[in-house]
């Protein structure tokens, strides 16, 4: 310390000559303030619980949104389930793929489409009523686990991206 003011330790790698980090606050710095590990952290954290959960009817929390997304809007495309969900395409078309295998989403062309539309078979909407309590359970355990504001303010911020996008 010099004069109240903490200093960085700067060393530079006499081998490639790029400055080190020796007293570690850029690395501190980075896991206190980085958004992106922390939601993936907490991704981790809420897919186990819901997966954990679902796992008795065979399936998981990402096939579960990609079936309550095509139940509840009629007529999509994989391009519009990768869109609105923010997923790459050929993780869509992976994900259906074990979808319709199971009998829970199924394809039709209409007149005038290009491509398939999708819909939830009677199976699917029959699995996507299974699941509410499962599902329910797991939003429970997420309260538990991350507490109620937490969970709310995650809510909040997934409704004002999507309303940010819509607006664009």
């Amino acid at each position: 310390m010099d004069g109240g003011v903490e200093r960085a330790v700067q060393v530079v790698d006499v081998q490639t000559g790029v400055q080190v980090d020796v007293d570690g606050t850029a690395a501190r710095e980075i896991l206190r303030g980085c958004v992106c590990s922390r939601t993936r952290m907490l991704d981790r954290v809420l897919s186990r619980i819901f997966n954990d959960s679902l796992a008795p009817l065979g399936v998981r929390a990402s096939q579960l949104t990609v079936l309550a997304l095509i139940g509840a809007m009629e007529g999509l495309r994989a391009a519009d389930v990768a869109k609105y969900l923010e997923m790459d395409k050929s993780t869509v078309s992976r994900g259906l793929v074990l979808l319709k295998a199971r009998g829970w989403v199924e394809e039709s062309v209409g007149p005038t489409s290009k491509s398939p539309r999708l819909d939830v078979t009677t199976e699917g909407r029959a699995l996507l009523h299974e699941t509410l309590p499962f599902w329910r359970s797991a939003v429970e355990s997420a309260r538990e686990v991350l507490g109620e504001e937490s969970v709310e303010a995650l809510r909040g911020a997934a409704d004002s991206f999507l309303r940010l996008r819509a607006s664009q």
